[in-house]
């Protein structure tokens, strides 16, 4: 296939990967099952993600990036490579990669996320923030000369920034995000009800009950476990009000980050976002009732476009299509030999 170009949202929950005129063309658990003694991955993406917490002796499931870092090169290479392959095949073309990267990534975790696009099989590297993705593929326009405030909740940080004529204008984000509502779920059935719970099932309590309001009518959820005291098959049943109890203090941590955000933004700024709406994205901007939540701690409208979940992955290819107008941001195409790969 020639030329190819792909845009590849590699966070720490999910690894999307579009393609100009296709659309999304995987989209898949950031998860890895490899061999402890080789380090060679054995399954990656929902494979891996069912077989955690189910691992066979010699066979680790792990997530090689964790809050929007790489945690393990090697493992991390492997299952980027993996993806791209199945996108690519054997092309002898290697594609250029629009990459998306967390807010408050160093300049060491940027070159480390380049380094393992590129060895994977990237002819050539570009980092967009994760919020000005997100702002692009909620069909925000680059030369758009208001201020735009976006909110991404992605699986390891919540990254918020101000966007102005194609530009970050103000940024920041937050080690809090979908990994940290799955951890405080575990924390609250193990204190509660004295049940252990993996990570998937508190995942599925999430998704499945998770709410940032409280609900009239409340739902209900059996969730299984083990005992913590016996050891032995344990169940318990947990409502939609009481996740909501369990994860308000962490939404509210994050709305208090947005509100001193707010603090440090001109008065312009200041009235461009009030005279329009918050842009609400990420996978965790399917919570019952968060556009409410939002709205009434930040006192603004708050939208949620389509395919919120997709928005950054739908960004990267966005911005593909608009490099013309990003490099002058500063945006651009690194190589290997920028990042002194061997």
């Amino acid at each position: 296939m020639f030329g190819y170009d792909l845009g590849i949202d590699l966070g720490s929950s999910s690894i999307v990967i579009s393609v100009p005129g296709k659309g999304v063309v995987v989209d898949e658990p950031s998860y890895v099952a490899y061999d402890v003694q080789t380090e060679k991955i054995l399954y990656a993406g929902r494979r891996a993600y069912y077989l955690e917490g189910r691992e066979p002796d010699g066979i680790s499931v792990i997530q090689p990036i964790v809050n929007g870092a790489v945690a393990n090169y090697s493992i991390a290479l492997q299952m980027v490579r993996f993806f791209m392959d199945k996108v690519i095949g054997k092309s002898l073309f290697k594609p250029r990669v629009v990459a998306s990267v967390s807010a408050i990534s160093t300049d060491l975790e940027k070159r480390t996320l380049i380094s393992v696009l590129i060895t994977a099989g990237a002819r050539s590297v570009c980092l967009v923030e994760e919020p000005l993705c997100a702002a692009l593929g909620a069909d925000v326009d680059p030369l758009y000369p208001n201020g735009v405030f976006v909110i991404d909740i992605g699986g390891g940080t919540t990254d918020m920034a101000i966007i102005s004529q194609g530009s970050l204008n103000q940024l920041e984000a937050i080690r809090i995000a979908g990994n940290s509502f799955d951890s405080e779920i575990m924390r609250y059935m193990r204190d509660k009800y004295g049940i252990l719970i993996g990570k998937r099932t508190a995942e599925d309590v999430k998704i499945s009950i998770g709410c940032a309001v409280e609900r009239e009518e409340d739902v209900a959820l059996q969730v299984r476990g083990r005992d913590a005291l016996t050891g032995m098959p344990a169940m318990a049943e947990i409502t939609g009000n009481e996740v909501y109890a369990c994860l308000k203090p962490l939404f509210k941590e994050i709305t208090d980050a947005a509100k001193a955000f707010f603090e440090r933004s001109t008065p312009q700024l200041m009235a461009d976002i009030t005279a329009g709406a918050v842009i609400l994205t990420g996978g965790s901007s399917a919570f019952y009732g968060i556009d409410s939540f939002f709205s009434y701690e930040l006192g603004l409208d708050v939208t949620i476009p389509n395919d919120a979940e997709l928005c950054v992955s739908k960004g990267t290819v966005a911005a593909l299509n608009k490099m013309h107008l990003l490099d002058q941001y500063g945006y651009g195409f690194k190589t290997k030999q920028d990042v002194r790969i061997g």
